[in-house]
């Protein structure tokens, strides 16, 4: 499996008068993670993960809630791929034992993802 993490810091122009409050800005910081691997490594890359993040975020004392995002509207690839990858991002996060919810529709155009949120 191909591993990669990303701390960058991100810049957006918005259009005249779309800047209010905290959530338009136009310079903000986010970290993301990408694994690329064979569909038969998915449930024990995504476990691997989930169980970092709970070791990371446990010892900082930080509360997280878990969200799988699935199919969005417009997407790339087939249904049937989708449906599995689905599922075993499903697998994965039950396996955790921690609770999600399902984000219908919020997955990116090339694959459903697990948003983790701070709270």
């Amino acid at each position: 499996p191909l591993r990669l993490a990303d701390f960058g810091v991100l810049h957006r122009n918005e259009p005249a008068g779309a800047l209010s409050g905290l959530t338009r800005v136009r310079r903000f910081q986010q970290d993301d993670a990408h694994v690329f691997c064979a569909a038969s490594d998915v449930g024990r890359e995504v476990a691997s993960c989930l169980e970092f993040i709970a070791s990371v975020y446990g010892k900082v004392g930080l509360d997280h809630e878990l969200l799988l995002s699935t199919r969005p509207d417009e997407y790339m690839g087939t249904v049937e791929q989708w449906d599995h990858a689905e599922a075993e991002l499903a697998k994965a996060l039950e396996g955790h034992g921690m609770g999600y919810t399902v984000n219908k529709g919020d997955g990116a155009f090339y694959g459903p993802k697990i948003d983790v949120v701070v709270l």
